[in-house]
């Protein structure tokens, strides 16, 4: 079968607004999982990414001539994949088009409120992906005997049995990065390392309970884990091919197992890795001591990006974060000694927060040894507590949502914040999320350490347009 995979139409501006171009591009990691899966089944896969493809849609379309086509969908993408959905119909009525991704596992039935969707895949995807296409090459395997799946019957739409989570990772094959130019993707500015960037995970799942995160929903509190040989192997294919530069581990909750992550850094340390590739991970305080946070730094790790969330301890209690203001100081402050770059993730709007405990939380960011901030605005995503909150609240529609709306940096955005926690008002949120974002990094300490990522001529000029950006589209409605 020749299945064509899409990431589809994403309107980049809509989503950042006046930051959208100093946006971190990356790849669709979770395509390249699913086309490796597919492939190694012998089916003839293709990757189109709407955010870098150069090629006219149409005529790709009509030359791949594919038999299945994929779309994955976030939830601010619902719309995007309808009219994509509705456009492939127009030139191959008869060609399956199956959704996949957040939106999709968390609110399925969207989808059939158009008549170009067939299937939506809810949950880890690549082996459904392997029996739908098993299914409509030869029909051995009929379509309600497929689990992790919802489609339309007769009129009705038919919700099958949930997929069991993948128990074994290490049967997924190295993910088809080869079916991406990975040259026309690119970091943000304050993660820019150097060119070249690989994006892996190691693990799959997180066994916290955030309010604001539906982690936990996709993968059941479940903390799985890569054999260490298959996650060297995609790493040694990412350095001997496209001689990166830098590599970014996606995995939600990085060091949980002190254990294996101390090997991970031995392992980079024997194969040479960590002169070749600066990395980054994204993990939380309570999960790594002075021991691990050496060992990591002699791995090659440059920044770690922790979920800080709040600078007020009841809000941290409200939200489920199970830390302490203490734990984060000491973590923050114990990660510069080991010379490593602290990146700190705040959210501005949560339930119960008030104005001034927007406030706090912006000077907490600031009194913390922090290189790299984001003030994001509280979203309520499907499968989130969130969204439960919000929608009891009144505050999101069961039926009829304009999903466009969600996005994190409503303020540099023509959209309201998608939650307003009772009490506080829109303009509010937006303004505290530029005044954070703008003091933050014009602080001296901050400015002065991506003055010393400079190397050259190239990179001073792409620091000076990215400074340039971020003012102007800070002060612009």
């Amino acid at each position: 079968m020749k299945i064509l995979l899409i990431n589809p139409p994403y309107d980049i501006e809509n989503y950042y607004g006046n930051l959208s171009k100093m946006a971190f591009i990356f790849p669709p990691v979770g395509l390249t999982y699913l086309a490796g899966f597919v492939r190694e089944k012998g089916h003839e896969v293709c990757i189109y990414d709407f955010q870098i493809e150069e090629r006219n849609f149409s005529n790709f379309l009509k030359n791949f001539k594919p038999d299945i086509v994929g779309i994955t969908c976030q939830t601010a993408l619902f719309y995007n994949t309808l009219k994509l959905a509705k456009e492939i119909k127009q030139q191959f009525p008869k060609v399956p088009v199956l959704v996949g991704g957040a939106h999709a596992s968390y609110r399925s039935h969207d989808f059939f409120e158009s008549p170009d969707i067939d299937v939506a895949v809810r949950g880890e995807g690549e082996i459904t992906l392997a029996e739908l296409a098993n299914h409509y090459q030869n029909k051995t395997l009929e379509l309600q005997d497929i689990r992790g799946i919802t489609f339309r019957k007769e009129g009705k739409i038919i919700d099958n049995l949930p997929r069991e989570l993948i128990e074994n990772l290490d049967i997924l094959p190295i993910p088809a990065i080869d079916l991406l130019p990975l040259e026309k993707y690119h970091t943000s500015p304050d993660n820019y390392l150097g060119k070249g960037v690989g994006l892996i995970t190691t693990t799959r799942g997180c066994p916290f309970n955030c309010v604001f995160c539906a982690c936990k929903l996709a993968f059941e509190r479940t903390y799985r884990k890569r054999n260490l040989d298959k996650v060297f192997e995609e790493i040694k294919y990412y350095i001997d091919n496209y001689n990166i530069s830098q590599l970014f581990i996606m995995d939600d909750c990085f060091a949980l197992d002190k254990k294996r992550t101390i090997e991970f850094c031995d392992r980079m340390i024997k194969t040479g890795y960590n002169k070749k590739v600066l990395w980054w991970c994204q993990t939380r305080v309570d999960l790594v001591d002075e021991e691990l946070l050496k060992k990591m730094r002699a791995g090659g790790c440059k920044i770690l990006s922790f979920g800080i969330e709040s600078g007020v301890q009841k809000i941290l209690d409200t939200i489920s974060k199970r830390v302490t203001l203490e734990q984060i100081k000491k973590t923050i402050k114990l990660t510069k000694k080991m010379g490593l770059e602290s990146r700190g993730s705040f959210i501005i709007g949560l339930p119960e927060e008030t104005f001034w405990d927007s406030l706090k939380t912006i000077f907490f960011a600031l009194s913390l040894p922090l290189i790299q901030a984001k003030f994001g605005l509280a979203t309520p995503y499907p499968g989130t507590k969130l969204w439960d909150i919000a929608l009891e609240e009144g505050q999101v529609k069961e039926k009829g949502e304009d999903w466009n709306r969600f996005t994190q940096m409503a303020a540099y955005t023509k959209y309201n914040p998608s939650y307003i926690a009772r009490g506080r008002k829109f303009w509010e949120l937006k303004m505290l999320q530029k005044v954070a974002n703008i003091v933050f990094y014009f602080k001296p300490s901050v400015v002065f350490t991506f003055f010393k990522r400079i190397k050259n001529f190239s990179d001073l000029k792409y620091f000076i347009k990215s400074v340039l950006t971020f003012f102007s589209g800070s002060l612009t409605k």
